[in-house]
């Protein structure tokens, strides 16, 4: 039997006095703790009626609580989906209809304004049906579902909105990811017991979610801050002695601008690795953080669908000034990468294709869409990421390009057919294009090029506000450009390439 409840029962029994995870809410709790409030809250759901196999949706900031939650719903039996607190009302819908929940944890601040079916909040709040005020939300544990703590169980579904708009959701396996963070904790070697670790990535998303595993997995320290805020991390890292925290470079760009802009300089000598992911980190930012951190760095490459990293860029690459600070890393163990053309056919070494993958990890189709699914995989089980990749002689793999023009904005995924689809509605649009553009805090930003419709002057402060009352503010353009026509191959197709390039905008 391999799942996350059984990690969780096996270091609270290893390791019972390590603190396993403390927050800025206030909660500091042991691994025994956390294992006996996951049996309390595990009770509570069964006697709320949630039974396994059933799917509820967990909407919060991150916090002790959501660890909490999430676990005795996999100890019921159930499936929580971690949902993204920044969807606007339209999407939560679309995701709602996808995952169909039973139920709702949710932290209050978000109950309301999205007028969830609520059952159970996270931190207080209504009860579900039939349940007296001054009833407490836990209870005695359930009656163990051996038959959902198994290895190849759903443990959890995580979402994204896919390259259409439509949502898609990936189960996620308990020994997919046993497996996967096993192998990242011993390709670093040195994360032991009671090692302290900063989570700064939400935890809807798996780069979130699997370093918070890897923690519970080598029975390490979690200090989780329900909000990113740059002043405040560095501040936890120095109080705190923090050794190990995952970031985008994005993020890592800001962290050095706050500490460089102190008067007096913080201890971080207790940092060991910085890992990093979403994009490859520049030379001039890794000189910086080198420089202001002093730790070693490592790049993770993989995707949700791979439940796993797919390579690892190791600190002995990371140097400014080495060529290989632009790829990925070499492929991990347990995985068989292909890089093919148009036709399908691999190609030679050193040569641009779309990248496939393949590997135990790998998982096994979208969540009730099998259309998707059948879509997403070639003939013998390879997926298809969708990403432009070169593979050198040495392993080594460079991510070119996506191929769904994926665009990735402080650490956040943005569909630009999504975007483009809300901006096509407003009245004084004929159609529009939208790019990611390099932008120095986030990474990406989103960059809207607009052609008028006939006899309208839009204004860029308007069709921004427009896309705010249908996206998360996240996907919304940061700046818009007019034009009067987009650029197109014979065949039609817009040539986003070209549009990335131009230089005029127009800030929003």
């Amino acid at each position: 039997m391999q799942s996350w409840i059984h990690v969780l029962e096996w270091r609270a029994t290893t390791r019972p006095d390590v603190p396993a995870l403390i927050d800025d809410r206030g909660t500091r709790l042991t691994y025994a703790e956390l294992l006996a409030a996951v049996e309390r809250r595990a009770g509570g759901w069964a006697r709320a009626g949630v039974a396994p196999g059933d799917v509820v949706a967990v909407i919060a900031r991150n916090s002790a609580d959501f660890f909490v939650h999430s676990f005795a719903l996999m100890r019921v039996g159930a499936i929580p989906a971690l949902v993204n607190w920044r969807l606007s009302k339209g999407e939560l819908r679309g995701v709602f209809e996808l995952l169909q929940p039973v139920a709702v944890a949710a932290d209050a601040e978000f109950a309301a304004p999205h007028h969830l079916p609520l059952r159970i909040r996270i931190g207080g709040g209504p009860l579900p049906e039939g349940w007296r005020d001054g009833d407490s939300l836990d209870a005695p544990p359930p009656a163990r579902p051996v038959e959902r703590l198994r290895g190849d169980a759903v443990m959890a579904l995580v979402h994204s909105s896919g390259t259409t708009g439509r949502p898609k959701a990936v189960p996620l396996r308990h020994g997919a990811l046993v497996t996967s963070v096993a192998a990242f904790a011993l390709e670093i070697g040195d994360q032991v017991a009671g090692a302290r670790h900063l989570q700064l990535m939400p935890l809807f998303h798996l780069g979130g979610l699997g370093q918070a595993l890897q923690v519970f997995l080598t029975a390490g320290t979690l200090v989780i801050p329900t909000a990113f805020r740059p002043a405040a991390a560095i501040d936890t890292v120095e109080r705190e002695r923090i050794q190990f925290f995952t970031a985008g470079p994005s993020i890592v760009d800001m962290l050095v601008a706050e500490v460089r802009r102190r008067d007096r300089a913080p201890d971080l000598s207790s940092l060991v690795e910085i890992a990093y992911g979403s994009a490859p980190i520049t030379p001039t930012s890794l000189q910086a953080a080198l420089a202001t951190f002093g730790c070693r760095f490592r790049q993770i490459y993989g995707n949700t669908e791979s439940q796993s990293m797919i390579s690892l860029l190791a600190p002995e690459d990371h140097q400014p000034d080495n060529p290989r600070l632009a790829t990925a890393g070499r492929v991990s163990f347990g995985w068989e990468v292909a890089i093919v053309g148009p036709d399908g056919r691999p190609v030679a070494t050193d040569t641009p294709g779309e990248l496939l993958i393949r590997g135990d990890c790998l998982f096994n189709g979208y969540w009730n869409a099998p259309e998707t699914t059948a879509e997403a995989f070639t003939d013998g089980g390879w997926y298809r990421t969708g990403d432009i990749a070169r593979l050198d002689a040495d392993r080594y793999l460079t991510i070119l390009d996506r191929a769904t023009d994926m665009i990735i904005t402080g650490e956040e995924n943005v569909y630009p057919a999504e975007v483009e689809a809300v901006l096509a509605r407003h009245p004084d649009v004929a159609e529009a294009a939208v790019v990611g553009r390099p932008d120095a805090r986030w990474g990406e930003a989103v960059h809207a090029v607009v052609v008028p419709a006939e006899g309208r002057t839009p204004t860029a402060e308007d069709l921004v506000a427009f896309t705010r009352e249908h996206l998360a503010h996240f996907k919304c353009p940061r700046s818009v450009e007019f034009t009067a026509e987009l650029p197109r191959t014979t065949t039609g197709k817009v040539l986003k390439r070209e549009l990335r390039s131009r230089r005029t905008t127009q800030p929003s």
